[in-house]
């Protein structure tokens, strides 16, 4: 990914070089390939490249028109041909992404973001209005960051350059961390009181230092896909999986992709590889990687990890836990910005990211998005609660005896769990659920859970599109929960790299929201769309798979090898110290004789937040030794000045 930042003046005072001079800098980690700043005024922005595909070789950015347009974008454009077809008067010559997107400002205006699809952020300017738009697309894997006042505003895709820079006051924001320890954060809040994220899916937008943030996509409560035969769905999906994956094919060289032997990367490994012998992409080969396990061998996918190996005719790229253990490397550094759970794997990381850089890799495709999107659990709840709600009470009977018999539930507990109680109002459904996310919460302090209202946060996402039943309610919350994580700028932390889903392809999402609930699942068959379309594509052993391996028997049993140093670290903490953890139960669960806490895979939450904390801590008594050393020297030279005088 390519880093953008950049600072505008609201009173048309002119931008000062050093400053930006120092806030592109502070993108030089990301732009192994060049790039450049760029003043007009009271603009300024700058840009770092990392080339990912053979036009971004012809780039430059920042970019500008005569007519004072200015641009800089970090993205993957992903239906170019379409766009070059519609805008071929404003491109001439120039047929690169950013060349694209600026064309498209200039023909639609403030309506051209909803027009481009693929992973971006970008900054417009337009001098003639003066207007300054920072966004973000709607799934938002490139993070996007800025600070305001009365006067100006910075933004930067590294929230670290706006932290050494922007002047802000280090305040921890309760909110942010409450969301964190709950479901992850709402991507509007970072872990800084005055520091915010472009949230996926929205432009801000300032004109004259007149300040609005606007959403430009969303979710369409409305849009409804029936058709008359299963066959209809399979091939409309499996036409827009292909897509999904092609267009992150454009990629110069070779392609990586992780490959976990669960239905969703073998689905894209698969996909991709029968693509790339097509010829028909950029991307010349594809290279898989697996994390693998000796030790946990419950946590071990490599029965199927082979089945797609030989399906694709090659073997992959196997890095064993075992070398590269979780939690071994907490407290180096990878949550030094935000919390960051993904560091309990940091060692995998380090070896990925340094394999794929010692291949001249840069782009990996991962699975994340599929378990919500495709629905990869045994809920009935969605068909069952609409059942009830449009009051089709005898088909609902018989939906909960099969299902009963299906899922060896007793009837009644269906009726209450999965009919009623998902379409309870929240405040009711907070005293009568029994989600795991709410047993967890005995490990943070109860004045903390009651104070920010963290019952009610753990009932997960709010549909915040408007759909009228429960299932599209449910559907468009677990589209939610995939935007927190994969929006959060988690992975972006632990190295330089693209990452990219092609389930979160957006005709892909819309396309899923839309179709009845009972083609993503049916009683027995989760995924049960996937597992339909792809019938030929993926090895039958993967399509007759009947649930997925998880990685907790190796995150628990890392949690009894870093046992004394991970109760060291919480005991003598911040977290507790500062009122969020509470204390005797954190340190009850990591004080396990035999099997630790099934519910303390939350720890790694509480582990994330505590290295934070001493992150924070420590950068706040950096900026107060600087600042005390800056007064010293300025009065040391005025006490020259008069002096000499």
């Amino acid at each position: 990914m390519s880093a953008i930042a950049g600072v505008c003046n609201f009173q048309g005072q002119p931008i000062e070089p050093e400053f930006l001079s120092a806030l592109g800098n502070k993108l030089n980690a990301r732009g192994p390939d060049g790039g450049a700043e760029v003043i007009r005024g009271s603009i300024g922005m700058a840009y770092r490249a990392f080339h990912t595909n053979k036009e971004s070789h012809l780039e430059h950015q920042p970019l500008i028109r005569k007519d004072n347009y200015m641009l800089t974008w970090d993205g993957r454009l992903d239906n170019r041909d379409e766009l070059i077809s519609q805008l071929s008067n404003e491109l001439c010559d120039d047929q690169t992404d950013v060349a694209i997107v600026m064309a498209a400002y200039v023909r639609w205006g403030n309506n051209f973001l909803s027009r481009l699809l693929g992973d971006f952020t970008l900054a417009l300017w337009n001098a003639r209005t003066r207007t300054l738009v920072l966004a973000r697309d709607p799934i938002g894997p490139r993070t996007l960051y800025y600070h305001k006042n009365g006067t100006r505003i910075v933004w930067a895709t590294e929230l670290a350059a706006l932290l050494d820079l922007a002047e802000v006051d280090l305040e921890v924001n309760d909110e942010y961390l409450a969301e964190f320890l709950t479901r992850l954060a709402e991507p509007s809040l970072t872990p800084y009181k005055q520091l915010y994220p472009v949230p996926p899916g929205h432009a801000v937008v300032i004109t004259d230092g007149q300040f609005r943030v606007q959403r430009f996509w969303s979710l369409d409560p409305h849009k409804v896909i029936r058709y008359k035969q299963d066959s209809e769905y399979e091939e409309h999906f499996r036409a827009l999986f292909l897509e999904a994956v092609a267009c992150r094919l454009r990629v110069d060289g070779t392609v990586w992709a992780e490959l976990s032997g669960g239905m969703d990367s073998s689905a894209i490994v698969c996909m991709a590889d029968e693509i790339i012998k097509s010829e028909h992409v950029q991307a010349s080969s594809l290279q898989t990687v697996s994390l693998v396990f000796d030790e946990a061998s419950k946590s071990d996918e490599r029965k199927y990890i082979r089945y797609v190996e030989r399906k694709i005719g090659r073997a992959g790229l196997h890095l064993r836990e075992d070398e590269f253990r979780m939690l071994s490397r907490t407290g180096d550094g990878y949550s030094e910005v935000i919390p960051n759970p993904s560091a309990v794997s940091a060692e995998y990381y380090t070896a990925l990211y340094g394999e794929m850089s010692k291949r001249n890799g840069r782009v990996l495709l991962a699975g994340k998005g599929g378990d919500e999107l495709l629905t990869a659990f045994k809920d009935p709840a969605p068909e069952l609660a609409d059942l009830f709600v449009c009051g089709r009470l005898i088909q609902l009977h018989r939906r909960l005896r099969f299902w009963s018999k299906v899922l060896q539930t007793a009837y009644f507990d269906l009726l209450w769990e999965k009919t009623v109680l998902p379409v309870l109002p929240r405040k009711l459904r907070v005293f009568c659920e029994r989600r795991p996310g709410l047993k967890t919460l005995k490990f943070y302090d109860c004045r903390f859970v009651k104070r920010m209202h963290m019952r009610q946060r753990a009932l997960g996402q709010r549909d915040s599109f408007g759909f009228c039943y429960p299932s599209g309610r449910m559907q468009s919350e677990w589209f939610l929960q995939v935007v927190r994580e994969l929006s959060a700028g988690l992975w972006r932390q632990m190295g330089n790299l693209e990452i990219t889903y092609p389930l979160t392809h957006r005709p892909l999402v819309e396309f899923l929201q839309a179709i009845p609930f009972d083609q993503r699942v049916r009683p027995g068959q989760t995924r049960s769309l996937l597992r339909r379309s792809l019938r030929g594509l993926l090895p039958l052993e993967i399509i007759n798979r009947k649930g997925k391996t998880l990685n907790t028997d190796a995150v628990m049993r890392a949690f009894s090898r870093e046992q004394a140093r991970l109760y060291c670290l919480l005991k003598d903490g911040r977290a507790i110290a500062r009122g969020y953890l509470n204390g005797p139960a954190v340190l009850a669960a990591l004080s396990f004789s035999r099997a630790p806490d099934p519910h303390a895979l939350s720890l790694t939450y509480a582990v994330a937040l505590e290295l934070w904390l001493r992150a924070f801590e420590s950068r706040k008594q950096s900026r107060a030794m600087k600042e005390t050393m800056s007064q010293k020297v300025e009065s040391s030279r005025l006490m020259q000045t008069v002096t000499i005088n």
